[in-house]
């Protein structure tokens, strides 16, 4: 009979405990509302600079340069274009005596807080001003980048 009786006390210790666990379960129980919150970043505009002014030109002549196109952003961009330009005045060789035509969805990315270089072309007019010769040719560029994420 002994040992009915500790098996009954432990049995029943056994289920005091459960039925306190359980009360004492159900008595923390809660819920919560709120709000969470992050910010977005601000895009900074890149820069493009010249990094390769390819042959010299003469008249009706074509020749490649590339350009190096920076990304100071914190993620990846795409160049969707490049804008077609014309070359600035330069001395008294008049403005437009160089053209560049745009590129438009130039492959890959440009990784965050990188660089990349694109190819152009430019093609010297067939009969410039007799100004225009030794001179250097700027043309204004401008490119148009998009979050490449994803």
């Amino acid at each position: 009979m002994t040992n009915n009786r500790k098996r009954l006390a432990v049995l029943g210790g056994v289920l005091l405990v459960l039925a306190g666990a359980g009360v004492a379960f159900a008595a923390y129980l809660s819920t919560g509302t709120g709000t969470g919150e992050t910010t977005s970043t601000v895009a900074v505009n890149s820069t493009i600079s010249s990094s390769s002014r390819g042959t010299a030109l003469y008249p009706g002549a074509t020749t490649p340069y590339t350009v190096t196109i920076n990304n100071p952003n914190p993620y990846p961009v795409k160049v969707v274009s490049i804008t077609a330009s014309t070359s600035d005045a330069a001395g008294t060789c008049p403005a437009g005596t160089v053209t560049s035509p745009g590129l438009t969805n130039p492959p890959g990315t440009i990784a965050a807080n990188g660089t990349a270089d694109y190819t152009l072309t430019a093609t010297m007019i067939k009969d410039p001003d007799n100004s225009c010769q030794g001179k250097t040719f700027s043309m204004p560029l401008n490119a148009n980048l998009a979050s490449a994420a994803g």
